[in-house]
């Protein structure tokens, strides 16, 4: 141990440990994956003894550097999960060292603040989250409900469903999940609204896969934080923000087809695809469909949003919804085409480069020869 810090360990004094504590701290998280299990469990063990002197910002610093550790002692991990939340929030959320009896002592003991925190976790057992849903509060039921990568019991899904009755952000967290039975989806089908119902009915078909659920999560969630700012009939500035936000053109385009802004969809579609409007709307209204797929592909339009586009289009246009289907498989062909041929380019690159270099090697040789 380093000289100085021994002279703190003797000095005594409450600041003296609590400087002790910063720098075995510190001393600890350095290099870490190259401690041994000797060295880490001596250093918990000095670090667990000062724990109490130790400053808000060091016990935070410390926990935020052993959190994603796989190596942390698991004592020392359980030490921090138990303080203050605004402490704890790292390790209880990311450290991988807790076991399922960890995480249930956790829950039976922390506070609703801890329990926000550990309710995020993708490593929750059925047991577990029953006990969250049991002592929660009405911000863990919604977070719980909200976590898609557990499985719920019967019993949680169950009393989630009661409480959700009254609370309609928890209902609509529970109607994005994956993981409800055909009964829980009946339950809930008087409690929402038309999108919704048509949603858990094809839930209990089997329809909808996690990865739409998850957009249909996201989507909420953009509306949520565009607010108002959606509603502007400046297609450039929208996109604008719409890029401040990291929101995707395909995202921005099922919004506006949402809210029944076909027009404007067109209008963002032909800037970021790089068409005229006037042309695309021509081709659009007159079927004139490879412009279309040129234009979509352009602006970087994903099939299923492409889809989506072709449905609205001919419910705009009142015309046979088959014609949807047919834009939707020529797209889809378009873009595997598309694949296909830089994928070969690619490759005619990568063997022009080879032969390059063969006949320069060659040529190397011939002149080596000659002298």
């Amino acid at each position: 141990m380093p000289r100085s810090l021994i002279k703190l360990a003797l000095e005594g004094t409450d600041e003296a440990r609590q400087r002790l504590f910063a720098q075995v701290s510190e001393l600890v998280v350095t290099n870490l994956d190259e401690r041994t299990d000797r060295e880490l469990a001596i250093f918990s063990e000095v670090i667990i003894k000062l724990y109490g002197v130790g400053s808000a910002t060091d016990r935070a610093r410390l926990a935020q550097k052993l959190a994603a550790q796989a190596n942390t002692p698991v004592e020392l991990a359980r030490k921090i999960a138990e303080d203050e939340v605004n402490v704890a929030m790292p390790v209880l959320a990311h450290c991988r060292v807790f076991s399922q009896e960890d995480l249930l002592n956790f829950v039976e003991r922390l506070s609703n603040a801890h329990l926000q925190v550990l309710a995020r976790r993708p490593d929750l057992s059925a047991e577990v989250s029953d006990v969250i849903a049991e002592r929660g509060d009405r911000p863990v039921h919604r977070i719980l409900a909200g976590n898609r990568e557990i499985k719920l019991s019967r019993n949680t899904m169950v009393n989630l469903v009661k409480l959700a009755t009254e609370d309609p952000v928890l209902r609509e967290d529970l109607c994005l999940r994956t993981d409800l039975s055909p009964a829980v989806c009946r339950t809930l089908l008087p409690l929402v609204d038309d999108e919704t119902k048509k949603r858990l009915h094809r839930i209990i078909e089997g329809a909808l896969s996690q990865d739409q659920l998850d957009q249909i999560a996201r989507l909420k969630v953009l509306r949520r934080e565009f607010g108002d700012a959606l509603d502007s009939n400046d297609m450039s500035l929208l996109w604008r923000n719409a890029e401040r936000k990291d929101i995707s053109v395909s995202e921005l385009m099922i919004l506006l087809l949402q809210d029944g802004r076909f027009n404007h969809a067109i209008e963002l579609l032909s800037a970021r695809g790089r068409t005229a409007q006037k042309s695309l709307k021509d081709a659009v209204y007159n079927g004139k469909q490879d412009l279309v797929l040129r234009t979509a592909a352009k602006a970087g339009l994903d099939a299923a949003t492409f889809a989506l586009f072709a449905k609205v289009r001919c419910d705009h246009l009142k015309v046979p919804s088959a014609q949807g289907s047919e834009w939707t498989a020529a797209y889809k062909k378009f873009l595997d085409s598309n694949a296909a041929s830089k994928q070969s380019r690619c490759g005619d690159f990568q063997a022009n480069r080879r032969a390059k270099k063969s006949r320069a090697a060659g040529e190397r040789g011939t002149r080596v020869s000659a002298l």
